[in-house]
């Protein structure tokens, strides 16, 4: 009898975790939206006006050098609109322990909150919309092939990593992209490209750098969403676990002082994770 009360009790506990967590799916901006147009005419653009996109579309100065440099200054209105938007989210579960959010349509169709713009093989997806018993885990990923929209995951328990797509992660309430700052796109290629050939289709494994070795010497037997991004930079002597303890996070990964923001969206540029 006890032990079934300490069962409910958890099960209660765990319930109203979850539903605490809920206002933390998505950030809309609590400042107004403004014109654009004064910067993005500019020939030159200085650093408070980076500082203003990145506020008011999510975009780091990265994306905005490029769109200008190729016309598509009406894509940044286009990001600031959704960025401004409040998405409809639905909550659905993935595994038996853990739930992932994403926005829908009025319908209930899955579809975009926001695009992805002008990404990189080698560049490090996070969204704060992976739960595992109401805890706000987070979830991460790699761009392994930018041009075909796919990129490699260690996505839930029971199942091995392998590649899913960009759509998929469009569709999610946030998400951050980053890059690995002062490195070419010729290496950071690399790096994708050996992700895909060492960590492909290994097991799923939650307690790497717990019970089993964060970095073992022998082939990798396991891993998780962050640990794969982590050992894929890891193989090229590149650390992003910015705590440096045994368990990385995405949100360790975010913290990450090696790497640059690219884009932003569904939660607040100026605090992020």
């Amino acid at each position: 009898m006890i032990g079934m009360i300490a069962v409910l009790g958890l099960i209660l506990f765990l319930h109203r975790w979850t539903l605490a967590a809920e206002p933390f799916a998505h950030w809309t901006p609590d400042y107004s939206m403004v014109d654009l147009s004064t910067i993005l005419t500019k020939d030159v653009l200085n650093e408070h006006d980076y500082e203003i996109l990145l506020k008011q579309s999510g975009l780091g100065r990265p994306v905005v050098d490029k769109l200008l440099a190729t016309g598509k200054e009406n894509m940044i209105y286009q990001i600031q609109n959704q960025f401004f938007s409040t998405p409809l989210l639905v909550r659905e579960k993935n595994s038996p322990i853990s739930n992932e959010e994403f926005v829908v349509d009025k319908k209930g169709n899955y579809t975009a909150g926001s695009e992805m713009i002008a990404l990189e093989d080698g560049d490090i997806l996070i969204t704060q919309n992976s739960l595992t018993f109401g805890w706000r885990n987070g979830h991460a990923a790699i761009v392994v092939d930018a041009n075909e929209g796919l990129t490699l995951e260690s996505a839930v328990l029971g199942e091995n990593s392998g590649f899913q797509t960009i759509g998929k992660w469009e569709k999610y309430p946030s998400f951050l992209v980053f890059r690995l700052k002062n490195t070419s796109a010729e290496e950071r290629h690399t790096i994708a490209q050996e992700a895909v050939n060492r960590l492909n289709g290994v097991p799923y494994g939650f307690g790497v750098g717990i019970w089993s070795a964060k970095h073992p010497e022998n082939k990798l037997k396991e891993t998780h969403c962050a640990h794969l991004v982590w050992e894929a930079y890891r193989q090229f002597g590149y650390d992003l676990d910015s705590n440096g303890g045994r368990i990385i996070t995405p949100k360790s990964i975010a913290n990450s002082p090696l790497l640059e923001l690219i884009q932003v969206y569904g939660m607040n540029p100026k605090e992020l994770y």
